[in-house]
């Protein structure tokens, strides 16, 4: 885990598309969902990848990305 954070801060520092985890805020805004239709998706399926970091949700990239590569790919509605 400590290597791919490595990685994720030497490819490009602080740079919303390089983020390892974000926030439900900053997902709806990079993946292009709103943040309240973010909230309901997560209430509703059980399987997306995020992970609670104390109090706050956060949202894992690479597997969010490949779980909506999933759902094009079965013809899921969100």
């Amino acid at each position: 885990m400590m290597d791919v954070m490595r990685l994720v801060r030497d490819i490009g520092g602080d740079n919303m598309s390089t983020k390892y985890l974000m926030s439900i805020k900053e997902a709806s805004e990079y993946f292009g969902i709103g943040r309240n239709r973010l909230y309901e998706m997560i209430r509703s399926q059980n399987d997306i990848p995020m992970v609670k970091v104390g109090v706050h949700l956060r949202i894992n990239v690479p597997l969010f990305e490949q779980w909506l590569d999933n759902c094009a790919k079965e013809g899921r509605n969100l």
